[in-house]
Parts: structure tokens; sequence; C-alpha cells
């Protein structure tokens, strides 16, 4: 059978819109989740969060973190874990946020082991956030669970 340029028009509109409405059933189903929930706050307390951003800046290098077999080691430098406060750990999957996972450890030696029964394989980003007191202090670091 031979196409003539009617049936040609027809058909790849009807090629078209079929690929079109895919395109929408894929975009439709995937997940749009922020990156926190009180996203609007955290950008109102965006100077708090810069002020934060550099007194820690000379603690980048301090936190070590590192994938072990069956857990996630953890070392501190001495400027961290000799005030031996209450450290909170978050653990964020930025491609999903029901893998996210958050630690609280109190710091009594130069290590900490986390254990990766809590954590899924792939890209996390880990938040450090500890204070001595009067002020806060926070450290990101990339982690690849395997």
């Amino acid at each position: 059978m031979k196409l003539n340029w009617g049936y040609s028009i027809i058909l790849f509109f009807v090629v078209f819109c079929s690929v079109m409405i895919g395109i929408m059933i894929f975009a439709f189903r995937q997940t749009n989740d922020l990156v926190t929930e009180d996203y609007y706050e955290k950008g109102a307390d965006y100077t708090r969060q810069m002020e934060i951003n550099s007194r820690s800046a000379a603690y980048q290098d301090s936190i070590q973190i590192n994938d072990v077999r069956q857990s996630v080691l953890t070392r501190f430098a001495k400027s961290i874990y000799r005030n031996r406060d209450t450290m909170q750990i978050n653990f964020y999957r930025p491609s999903d946020k029901k893998f996210d996972y958050s630690v609280k450890a109190l710091l009594n030696s130069d290590s900490l082991e986390i254990e990766k029964k809590n954590l899924h394989k792939g890209h996390y980003t880990v938040t450090f956030l500890w204070s001595n007191g009067v002020k806060r202090y926070q450290v990101e670091k990339d982690l690849f669970v395997e």
C-alpha cells in the first residue's frame, strides 16, 4: 500500500500525540520533593546559615567519612570531639527523600561508627551539626554507599 500525503499527515499526528501523552504520563509519575520541608523558613534565615558556614570552614578537613564493610566510619579531629558535645549527623539522599537518615551521637572519642543497615546504596550528602555551647557549626561531606 502506498501512502499519500493525507495518510502521512494523519500518521504523523497520531505518532506525535502518542509520544506527547507518553512524556506527560512519565513526567507526572516523577517525584518532586523539596530539599527540606521548611524550605521557605530556611531561605528567610539564610544570613545566619552563611555565618555558620563561614565559621565552619576551618573544620572542613577535620572530619573524614569512609564507607567500610558493614558500617560508615567517621573520624574527627581533636578540636571537634574534645568538647564532648552531642552531634547531629544527617544523611541526605538527593535522589529519594524516603532514604534520608538522621543520627544523634555523643562524641567521646575521635571516631564514630554508624551501621549501614539504614542506608541504601547510592550517593548521600552527610551534614554534621554541632555546637560548643555558644556557636553552632556545620560541615557537609559527600558519601557513596556501596
